[in-house]
C-alpha cells in the first residue's frame, strides 16, 4: 500500500507546478526594489543567499547527540538569480493579506512573523534587545529574495491546503508543521529556539 506521502507527490504534483509558475512571475529582491506585493491571499517563499549567516548555520549545525556538521540543505532547492548569485529557498508560507505579512516578515518584529522568531532564535542566545536583534533581522532579510503566487479571493479558503501540499512536495528546513522533510531532531530545535524567543520577549515586556 502506497504511503500517503507517495500518494501526494505523485497526484499533486500539478497543483505545486502551477503555484510554483505564479511565483516565476512575481519575485525581486527585498532591499532593491519597491514593494508590489498585493493584498489578495498569496502562497509565498523566501530565496537566502549563499553567504547569507541562515545558509552558513543550515550547512553547519550540530545535533546535540552529533560530533559531526549535518547539512540541513541537502536537498533543497537553489537558483541562480539575475545577480549571479546562488540563493535557497528555505521557507514556505501562506497568508489571506499578502502585503500585510510581507511587512510583518520584511519590517515587522518578532512578535508577530514566525520567520523572524526563527532566524532570531537559531543565530543568537543573547537577551533579546528590539533596537539591535531586529535591525540585524532585517539586514539578513533585505538581501533575500521573495517570491510569491496570488490565490483566487473564490478559493481563499484552500490556501492553507495548498500550503501544506507544496511543503510536502519540497525541503524547507525552516518550516515546521506539517513538513515531513525535517529530521525530529532538527524539529525539536527550531521548536525550543522558537519558545526560547518567546520566552525573552515576555521578560522584555515585564522589565
Amino acid at each position: 500500500m502506497a504511503t500517503y506521502k507517495d500518494l501526494i507527490l505523485q497526484h499533486c504534483a500539478e497543483i505545486v507546478n502551477q503555484v510554483l509558475e505564479g511565483m516565476e512571475k512575481n519575485r525581486f529582491r527585498v532591499g532593491t526594489k519597491p514593494i508590489l506585493v498585493p493584498k489578495e491571499p498569496i502562497l509565498y517563499r523566501w530565496w537566502f543567499p549563499a553567504n547569507s549567516e541562515v545558509v552558513t548555520m543550515l550547512s553547519e549545525w550540530k545535533g546535540k547527540d552529533s560530533k559531526k556538521p549535518i547539512n540541513l540543505l541537502d536537498g533543497v532547492l537553489t537558483k541562480k538569480f539575475p545577480d549571479g548569485e546562488t540563493y535557497y529557498a528555505l521557507y514556505f508560507g501562506k497568508s489571506n493579506k499578502g502585503y500585510r505579512r510581507f511587512i510583518q516578515h520584511s519590517k515587522g518584529n518578532i512578535h508577530t512573523s514566525t520567520l523572524r522568531r526563527t532566524i532570531h532564535g537559531l543565530l543568537t542566545d543573547e537577551e533579546y534587545n528590539k533596537s539591535i536583534h531586529e535591525k540585524q533581522i532585517d539586514e539578513i532579510l533585505k538581501d533575500c529574495y521573495f517570491e510569491w503566487a496570488v490565490i483566487d479571493k473564490e478559493e481563499e479558503s484552500l490556501v492553507e491546503c495548498i500550503e501544506a501540499i507544496c511543503i510536502v512536495h519540497g525541503t524547507y528546513p525552516l518550516n515546521i508543521d506539517g513538513n515531513p522533510a525535517i529530521n525530529e531532531t532538527w524539529r525539536e530545535h527550531m521548536m525550543n529556539e522558537r519558545g526560547k524567543v518567546k520566552d525573552k520577549i515576555i521578560l522584555t515586556l515585564k522589565n
